[in-house]
């Protein structure tokens, strides 16, 4: 993992699988730590990427999403959560990502995550789909 991302402003873009959109929007528990992740959310900034071209990155390697949603590090932040700069190297079944970064849910009770989750969905409804 990298420094700290300090921009307030800066979006971070959260893919949302297909199956996860409820009523056209992304369902809360998209914007939180899955049980395999060790409390650690992915997501790629808008400083390097658009959301269009994190789109396009996440499904060529054959994951499915069908919209990009975002949260601001601000937002992250009034949660107490830390976002982190964490830039992925070429591998045999993924490209290069000099966007990615995680949200840190670790400092939380594992049991704060799902309130934490629907108030930054709400967020991330507010913003709109980002892409496509």
């Amino acid at each position: 993992m990298g420094d700290p991302i300090i921009n307030l402003e800066e979006m971070l873009f959260r893919q949302i699988h297909p199956n996860c959109i409820v009523d056209g929007a992304p369902a809360s528990d998209r914007f939180k730590p899955q049980p395999a992740d060790a409390g650690f959310m992915s997501v790629d900034r808008s400083s390097i990427t658009s959301a269009a071209s994190s789109h396009a990155l996440y499904v060529s390697t054959g994951r499915k999403s069908s919209a990009v949603y975002g949260v601001t590090v601000g937002e992250f932040k009034e949660e107490e959560i830390q976002c982190l700069s964490d830039p992925l190297s070429e591998t045999v079944s993924s490209s290069a990502n000099d966007a990615h970064a995680l949200a840190d849910y670790n400092p939380h009770d594992e049991k704060k995550w799902k309130l934490i989750s629907k108030r930054l969905t709400q967020k991330a409804r507010a913003h709109g789909q980002l892409h496509p």
